[in-house]
């Protein structure tokens, strides 16, 4: 007789392992030039096996993306709650996040790479709205989180929200993420890692002084 939680224990231990195959060497090689042959080969199962798990490559990828954009706003909740960040100014908040990017160039240099490789194979494939939708329910804790700080902005202050929230979320997140993607590809030359991050820090301290009202202005404004 089958031991129905055993399987299921077992084919959650396969799933993790393909996901994390895949996404080793589609980080490393690209999605485009992979096939699914490679997977099944790294995970030491037959390409029958992998696609009984899996009916198409899209099928693996959205799975792949959705998983590790999951770990990551995890990863950013628990530090948020480290960091307090909920008594944080949204100046302070600002900051926070867009020091989280840099510590995602950091450390997470395979997540950029991939994700970059990932938006041009949905768009290749076609991926329908339906497919992301899981994809898209979990990067939208950036968009969810930046609400949030804008909003805190309009009451105390200390950012300027002349600029609406989505031009101001394109020229912070979207910036900082696509920098990460081409530092981590090396598509933007510097002599080392340290150099890099030198450049990220100093983008950082670009936007900040762009979108955070100086404490001065703050105090003359409100005693106006």
């Amino acid at each position: 007789m089958r031991n129905i939680e055993k399987d299921e224990i077992e084919m959650a231990a396969r799933r993790e392992e393909m996901i994390s195959a895949g996404f080793r060497i589609f980080s490393e090689r690209g999605i485009e030039s992979t096939g699914m042959q490679e997977i099944a080969n790294a995970c030491h199962v037959g390409i029958a096996t992998l696609y009984r798990y899996y009916k198409t490559k899209l099928d693996l990828v959205l799975d792949i993306g959705t998983i590790k954009w999951k770990e990551f706003g995890d990863y950013t909740k628990k530090k948020g709650s480290d960091c307090h960040v909920k008594k944080m100014t949204a100046a302070e908040e600002l900051e926070f996040y867009l020091d989280l990017f840099i510590d995602l160039y950091k450390n997470k240099k395979d997540l950029l790479r991939f994700n970059q490789n990932f938006n041009i194979y949905v768009i290749h494939e076609k991926a329908t709205k339906e497919q992301l939708l899981p994809y898209l329910k979990e990067i939208s804790i950036m968009a969810t989180a930046f609400h949030e700080l804008y909003e805190k902005g309009r009451l105390d202050g200390t950012i300027k929200t002349e600029m609406t929230e989505e031009k101001m979320f394109a020229s912070t997140v979207h910036i900082m993420l696509a920098v990460g993607v081409r530092y981590s590809e090396g598509l933007l030359y510097s002599s080392d890692d340290s150099d890099q991050i030198e450049e990220y820090k100093f983008l950082k301290n670009m936007m900040l002084k762009e979108f955070v009202v100086q404490k001065g202005v703050r105090e003359k404004e409100s005693a106006l």
